[in-house]
């Protein structure tokens, strides 16, 4: 296990993730994570590219019809 240290840059903190985790884990730069906190405890999950491109697509779809699903609701 590594023992890492969290640095201040702005108002948001920073750290490393080892190496080593980097290319267990066949993550790669620039990829995206999401933060979230279990038990007292820290953890980074790698978001999944094509489900968040599916996510994406969603919104769009709500925001450009959102009055026609509220109405449809409303039936």
């Amino acid at each position: 296990m590594s023992k890492i240290a969290l640095r201040k840059v702005g108002s948001s903190f920073v750290t490393t993730i080892p190496a080593d985790v980097v290319q267990t884990l066949h993550l790669r730069e620039g990829q995206k994570l999401q933060v979230s906190k279990e038990n007292g405890r820290i953890v980074l999950t790698p978001v999944n590219a094509e489900y968040e491109a599916v996510m994406e697509a969603h919104e769009k779809v709500i925001a450009k019809y959102r009055a026609a699903f509220q109405r449809l609701a409303d039936v």
